[in-house]
């Protein structure tokens, strides 16, 4: 994955600006700087910097951090794969350091992790440059660490609803704090952590920090016992499966539709990109079954939404195309949870980078789930998709002119 998110990866940010931009004091309730400036020191990690070796370090690193951000545990996970969310990879998803919001996972959860921390201990594996025109080194060895920390970003998006996630390298004395979104990757610059306070700050406005500012997208909220039992029996699923609620506008009708959907699963993209995941849900009032797909869609004037193509196929009537009954571009209650990547990419402190393309979450609901191709009964049954699929295109590419002017008539265009 390094390879593929070489090229998205903006930085380096000043450190105290990362801070300042994307967990700043006036977002953190009764937020008391003095706290963590009376209590930082420099040589407070002198125990992490003085371990025989990589491993030796990850306990008093966690013994000294832990004293910043007593609302988090700090949990050596390096020998403890996630084997339940993560079964798409193709390698074993165990960061070093995994970071939760409450005292019971063990191990790796990558499903409930808040931040995840990587440990090198040798500067060769470092993957950022601290000089030169790039800030991805291009080695062996640094392309090997920055598509394991992509392998981690990706899981943990994967594996929840999140509009960002931060995580944490350490290379012996540096770190990096590394700001994870659909469009890329904002990288801090090095931080000498034993004597600089930065990463130790990072930690302590996290901890206070709200759901919202750390990432979690709100929009989707644990579904209640009854909710989730409910909807387990109509979706067929395992009672263990961990159930949430969504709202969607609907497109004809005034109000949300509100669903009842499954923890998605991690399927080993990288996570700049659509990230898109589809998956039957659960039509509470309604009581039956939809079909909800969540993705960052492009955010660019040309590019349609897909809510709206499936209401300007429908209002053409093209045939064999399903009915999207609610739709939108989801709205975040504050700045810190749109895309922040594209918007970085041309700071005056930002590195050259190639172009990187703006994304905003879009959900809709159709109407009807399919079933897989490869699932078909007979070949009668194969012939036929195949031929409902071929009428619904032939219509579409019939129609494409008219939709075209209509779509461009309509923005203004010609």
């Amino acid at each position: 994955m390094g390879y593929e998110m070489k090229d998205k990866i903006v930085g380096p940010m000043p450190a105290e600006e990362f801070l300042e931009e994307f967990l700043p004091f006036s977002e953190i309730p009764d937020y008391d700087v003095s706290s963590f400036t009376s209590a930082f020191t420099s040589g407070m990690f002198n125990d992490t910097l003085s371990a025989a070796g990589e491993q030796n370090a990850y306990r008093p690193f966690i013994n000294t951090m832990k004293s910043f951000a007593p609302q988090l545990s700090f949990i050596d996970s390096h020998n403890n794969a996630d084997t339940v969310n993560c079964s798409s990879f193709t390698f074993n998803i165990k960061p070093d350091v995994c970071v939760y919001s409450d005292p019971t996972p063990r191990g790796t959860d990558i499903s409930k992790a808040e931040i995840i921390i990587e440990f090198k201990w040798g500067y060769c594996h470092d993957p950022f440059l601290q000089d030169g025109d790039s800030i991805v080194s291009s080695t062996e060895n640094s392309m090997d660490t920055l598509g394991q920390i992509t392998s981690y970003a990706a899981a943990q998006l994967g594996a929840q609803y999140r509009s960002h996630a931060f995580s944490v390298l350490i290379v012996r004395d540096r770190a990096r704090i590394i700001r994870w979104d659909r469009e890329g990757a904002i990288v801090t610059s090095a931080i000498n952590y034993n004597t600089e306070p930065h990463l130790a700050d990072f930690f302590h406005r996290y901890a206070r920090a709200s759901p919202e500012l750390r990432g979690i997208d709100t929009s989707v909220s644990p579904a209640s016992a009854r909710e989730a039992a409910l909807a387990r029996a109509w979706l067929n699923l395992s009672n263990i499966t961990r159930m949430f609620k969504v709202s969607v506008p609907c497109v004809d009708t005034p109000g949300v539709l509100t669903l009842i959907i499954p923890q998605p699963t991690a399927l080993g993209f990288p996570p700049a990109g659509r990230g898109t995941r589809t998956c039957p849900a659960f039509d509470f009032v309604n009581e039956k079954v939809v079909m909800f797909k969540d993705s960052w869609r492009v955010s660019l004037p040309d590019v349609l939404p897909e809510g709206e193509t499936y209401k300007l196929l429908k209002s053409h009537d093209v045939r064999n195309v399903a009915t999207c009954i609610a739709y939108h571009d989801v709205p975040f209650p504050i700045p810190q949870q749109l895309n922040q990547t594209v918007k970085f990419s041309s700071a005056v402190w930002a590195r050259p980078n190639t172009v990187i393309t703006p994304h905003i979450l879009h959900r809709l609901v159709l109407d009807i789930v399919g079933r897989k191709l490869t699932k078909f009964e007979s070949s009668h049954q194969l012939v036929q998709s195949i031929r409902d699929a071929l009428i619904g295109t032939y219509v579409e590419i019939s129609k494409l002119h008219l939709i075209y002017v209509y779509v461009h008539s309509s923005q203004g265009r010609t």
